[in-house]
């Protein structure tokens, strides 16, 4: 089995990605629903694209999983690369649905915050820090800096690719 089809069937049967799916969907449904006006659902939808990043990486740390992927795939820089490209093709379709629920957005944003997620995850390896750090910038401090920092099209993915180098080099660097 190639790495990328035992990435994807981990990704496919962890039930936190088709609950987060579900309940983004919900939620963006539900605020569409009920919204009066012109508002769009996407802001807080954007949420739980930031949840599933984080749960789908954290999930091999807990119980040590990483440790059997890493005697399977022994090449670290490999198997982030295409965990990342798994992730995002996992994040993609997902995307799509919540913009078209909402009427509005941008899948490919949707899935660049996924997988900052991931990188940021993968740094700290751990769900509970990666969604405190990841959620806490997006709704405490992302705010203060709209007003001061250009949001151009390149940001999320010049931070994207940041991140996931990041987190690239903490997995070679240190033991799983």
């Amino acid at each position: 089995m190639t790495t990328a089809r035992a990435e994807l069937l981990k990704l496919a049967t962890l039930p936190a990605v088709a609950l987060t799916a579900a309940l983004t969907w919900a939620v963006t449904a539900l605020i569409a629903l009920a919204a009066t006006g012109d508002p769009d659902p996407v802001p807080l939808a954007r949420a739980g694209f930031l949840v599933l990043g984080v749960l789908a990486t954290s999930s091999e740390y807990e119980g040590a999983q990483l440790r059997t992927t890493l005697l399977g795939t022994p090449r670290r820089a490999h198997l982030q690369l295409v965990k990342a490209l798994v992730l995002a093709l996992v994040a993609t379709p997902v995307a799509a649905g919540t913009v078209l629920i909402a009427g509005s957005g941008d899948a490919a944003q949707l899935v660049l915050l996924t997988l900052i997620a991931a990188g940021v995850t993968t740094v700290l390896r751990h769900a509970l820090a990666g969604i405190v750090v990841v959620l806490g910038y997006y709704f405490v401090l992302s705010p203060f800096l709209r007003d001061r920092v250009d949001d151009s099209p390149w940001l999320p993915a010049g931070w994207a690719v940041g991140l996931l180098l990041a987190g690239t080099v903490a997995v070679v660097r240190r033991d799983a």
